[in-house]
C-alpha cells in the first residue's frame, strides 16, 4: 500500500490468531525451534497468520487443528497487541480456548504445562499480559 500523500509504503500489518488452550489447570504450551527467525527458543501458544477472508476465531481453530492436532473451541478473545516482527507490523490476536477432547495427546513439540509453572521470560514479550492472565484465572501463584 502506498500513502498518496507522501508516495511513502506502507507495510500492512499482518495478523496472528493464538490459541490460549487452558483445560484444568493446564495450559498448551510449545517450544520455538532455536533457528527460528522470530523468538527462537522461546516458548510459545499455539498460532498463526490469519488468512485473507478468514476470521481470526477460525484462524485460530486452524493453526491449532494444523500445528497441535487438537480440536479446540473458542471461548473468547483475550487480547490484542501490536509488535513487530521479522516480516513487518503484526496485530497478535489471543483467543482464550478449550480442547474438544482433553483426554487427546498434543503434538510435540507442544505439550500441556500447569499454569503455575509458567514464567513470563520464557515467552515473546508480546505474551506478558496473557501469561499474567493465566496465573490470576488459572491457578497461576
Amino acid at each position: 500500500m502506498t500513502l498518496p500523500e507522501t508516495g511513502l509504503r506502507c507495510m500492512p500489518r499482518t495478523q496472528i490468531a493464538v490459541a490460549v488452550v487452558v483445560a484444568e489447570g493446564r495450559v498448551l504450551v510449545g517450544r520455538r525451534s532455536a533457528v527460528a527467525i522470530d523468538a527462537s527458543g522461546l516458548h510459545e501458544f499455539p498460532g498463526g497468520k490469519v488468512e485473507p477472508g478468514e476470521p481470526p476465531e477460525s484462524a485460530a481453530v486452524r493453526e491449532c487443528l494444523e500445528e497441535v492436532g487438537l480440536a479446540i473451541r473458542v471461548r473468547r478473545r483475550l487480547d490484542a497487541i501490536r509488535a513487530e516482527s521479522s516480516s513487518g507490523p503484526t496485530d497478535v490476536l489471543f483467543f482464550v480456548a478449550e480442547p474438544t477432547d482433553a483426554a487427546l495427546a498434543p503434538r510435540p513439540p507442544f505439550e500441556w504445562r500447569r499454569v503455575a509453572a509458567l514464567e513470563a521470560g520464557a515467552f515473546p514479550p508480546a505474551n506478558a499480559s496473557v501469561i499474567g492472565w493465566l496465573h490470576r484465572h488459572h491457578g497461576g501463584s
